[in-house]
C-alpha cells in the first residue's frame, strides 16, 4: 500500500527533475543580477583611487586567492585559468555528477507506474482490518542527523563558490577574469546545492529509517568526491597537467606572500609620503603669504606713523602762520596811524626849543630806525628759512606734498612777505 497523495511538485504541476531545471536557473539569474550590481558599486567606490600595487601583483594575488577558494586539488580549479584542456575536464565533471544525481532524482518521482522507481513502501495493510498501518522507522532524530551531516560537509563548498562569485564582481579584475570567476563560483554552488537537493528528496522516497537516511546521504555525497578523484588521477598521470596548481602553491608559499605584503606597504608608505611632502608644501606656501601680509601690515603701520607726523608739522606751521598774522595785525596800526594835533604841536615845540641838537637827534634817530628795520626784516628771513628748512624735510620724506601742507606753504611765504614789507614800511 501507499498514500494515494500527490506531492508538492506534482500540486504545482512539475516532477522533481523539472523543479531542480526551474530552480537552479532562477539561481543563475538570481546570481547574475546580483553580480552585476556588485559590479557596479564597486566601481563607483573605487572611482578617483589610486592603485597603490602594480595591476600584474594585484591580478595575481586575485589569481591565487581564486585557485585558493575554488580548491586546489580539484578539476574545478582549472575554471580560474587560462586552460582549454584544463576548461574541458572540469566541465565534463560537473557534466558527470549532475548526470548522476538526476538518476537519483528520477529514482525519487512518486510514479507508481514506473517500475524503475525506487520508492519504498511502508505501509501495510492487513486483510483482516480496514486501518493500514506505516511500518517505516525513520524519526525527526533521523533527519537532524541527516541535516548535520549534510550542512557540515557541503557548507565549506557554498561559501567558497559564494566568495568566488563575490569576487568576480570587482571592477579592477579585466571582463574574463570576472567570467572565469563567475563561472567557477556558480558551478560549485550549483552543484552542491543541488547534492542537498537530491539527497532530501531521494531520502524523503526511500528512507525508512535513520539509518537508511544516513546511508543514502553518503552515498550522495560520495559523488561529490569526483572532481578531486579526477584530479588526483590527472596528477598521477601527468604532473605537468596540474602544474598550475603547483605554480599556485609555489606563489602562496608564506616567504612569497610575506615579500608581496612587504612591497605593499613600501608603495602604502610611499603614496603617505608624498600627500605628507604635497601638505607640507601647501603649509610653506601659506607661511610665506602670511609673512607677506605681515611685512605689508608693517608697511601700513609706517605709513600711519608717517601721516600722523605729517599731520602735527602741518598743525606747527598753521600755528606759526597764525602767529605771523597776529603780529602783522598788530604792527599794521602802528605803522598806519595818523598824528594827532596835540602831538603834532608838541613835536613842533621840541623842535623848535631845541635847534641846536635837532640835526644830531635826526641823525641819530635814522640811524636807529634803519636798525630796528634791518633787525626786523633779518628775523622775517630766519622765519622763512626755518619754514623752508622744514618744507625740505618734508618734501625727502614726501615726494607728492599734500594739498594742505602746499597752501600752507603758500600762506607762510604770503605772510612773511607781507610782513617784510609792513617792516620796511616801518624802518622807513
Amino acid at each position: 500500500c501507499y498514500p494515494q497523495e500527490d506531492t508538492r511538485t506534482v500540486e504545482w504541476g512539475m516532477s522533481y527533475s523539472t523543479f531542480a531545471t526551474a530552480l537552479f536557473a532562477g539561481f543563475a539569474v538570481l546570481c547574475c543580477v546580483v553580480v552585476f550590481f556588485l559590479y557596479l558599486f564597486s566601481k563607483r567606490k573605487n572611482r578617483g583611487k589610486a592603485l597603490t600595487m602594480s595591476m600584474d601583483l594585484i591580478l595575481k594575488k586575485d589569481d591565487n586567492y581564486a585557485l585558493s577558494t575554488i580548491g586546489k586539488n580539484s578539476v574545478y580549479s582549472y575554471f580560474v585559468t587560462n586552460q582549454v584542456v584544463g576548461w574541458l575536464i572540469a566541465m565534463t565533471t560537473l557534466g558527470l555528477q549532475v548526470g548522476i544525481l538526476a538518476v537519483f532524482v528520477k529514482a525519487s518521482e512518486a510514479n507508481l507506474q514506473d517500475d524503475a522507481i525506487d520508492i519504498q513502501f511502508t505501509w501495510k495493510c492487513p486483510r483482516d482490518s480496514d486501518e493500514c498501518e506505516d511500518q517505516g522507522d525513520l524519526t525527526k532524530a533521523g533527519w537532524a542527523i541527516f541535516s548535520v551531516l549534510m550542512i557540515a560537509y557541503l557548507a565549506k563548498d557554498v561559501i567558497s563558490g559564494s566568495k568566488l562569485i563575490y569576487h568576480s564582481s570587482k571592477s579592477r579584475h579585466p571582463l574574463r577574469s570576472r567570467i572565469r570567476y563567475f563561472i567557477g563560483g556558480l558551478g560549485l554552488c550549483s552543484i552542491t546545492l543541488f547534492a542537498f537537493y537530491i539527497s532530501t528528496v531521494y531520502n524523503k522516497a526511500i528512507a525508512t529509517s535513520n539509518t537508511d537516511i544516513i546511508v543514502n546521504s553518503v552515498i550522495i555525497l560520495f559523488v561529490m568526491e569526483l572532481d578531486e578523484w579526477i584530479f588526483s588521477a590527472l596528477e598521477a598521470s601527468n604532473k605537468k597537467w596540474t602544474e598550475h596548481a603547483a605554480d599556485s602553491e609555489s606563489c602562496s608559499d608564506p616567504e612569497a606572500e610575506k615579500g608581496d605584503e612587504i612591497e605593499e606597504m613600501k608603495d602604502e608608505i610611499a603614496s603617505q609620503k608624498a600627500q605628507i611632502e604635497s601638505q607640507q608644501e601647501e603649509i610653506t606656501s601659506q607661511q610665506g603669504e602670511l609673512e607677506i601680509l605681515r611685512s605689508q601690515q608693517e608697511e601700513l603701520m609706517l605709513l600711519q606713523d608717517q601721516v600722523a607726523r605729517h599731520d602735527d608739522e602741518v598743525e606747527m606751521l598753521r600755528e606759526a602762520m597764525k602767529n605771523i598774522q597776529e603780529s602783522l595785525a598788530a604792527a599794521a596800526p602802528t605803522a598806519s596811524a595818523p598824528q594827532s594835533p596835540v602831538n603834532e604841536g608838541a613835536t613842533k615845540n621840541i623842535a623848535e626849543s631845541e635847534d641846536t641838537s635837532s640835526d644830531t637827534n635826526t641823525g641819530n634817530g635814522g640811524t636807529m630806525n634803519e636798525a630796528e628795520g634791518k633787525n626786523a626784516h633779518q628775523k622775517d628771513e630766519n622765519a622763512l628759512q626755518m619754514k623752508e628748512q622744514i618744507i625740505g624735510r618734508r618734501r625727502l620724506e614726501y615726494p607728492v606734498m599734500p594739498n594742505e601742507m602746499e597752501d600752507s606753504q603758500v600762506q607762510v611765504a604770503a605772510a612773511t612777505a607781507t610782513s617784510t614789507s609792513g617792516s620796511e614800511t616801518v624802518s622807513e
